[in-house]
């Protein structure tokens, strides 16, 4: 799950064409804790997926990887 969340977050900053030191300072999590979060030496805390979330303009569902036998009806990569 670590790895996905991760993943997911660095790809949501990729297709902003933003760099970490810019997702650090508009989340307000410190750029050396982001990017060992990034390389999983630390995990992300749900406090810090909303930060980046509103940083990034998504909903923080979108950071957060679908778990198999979720009934949610989103399909994991797409929309209803």
């Amino acid at each position: 799950m670590q790895r996905l969340v991760a993943a997911t977050v660095a790809a949501a900053l990729a297709r902003t064409g933003r760099s970490t030191r810019w997702l650090a300072a508009r989340s307000g999590i410190d750029h050396e804790t982001l990017e060992r979060k990034l390389v999983l030496r630390a995990d992300f805390t749900v406090a810090d997926l909303s930060d980046i979330a509103a940083a990034l303009g998504m909903p923080v569902t979108e950071l957060v990887p679908r778990l198999r036998g979720d009934e949610s009806g989103r399909e994991q990569g797409g929309e209803e």
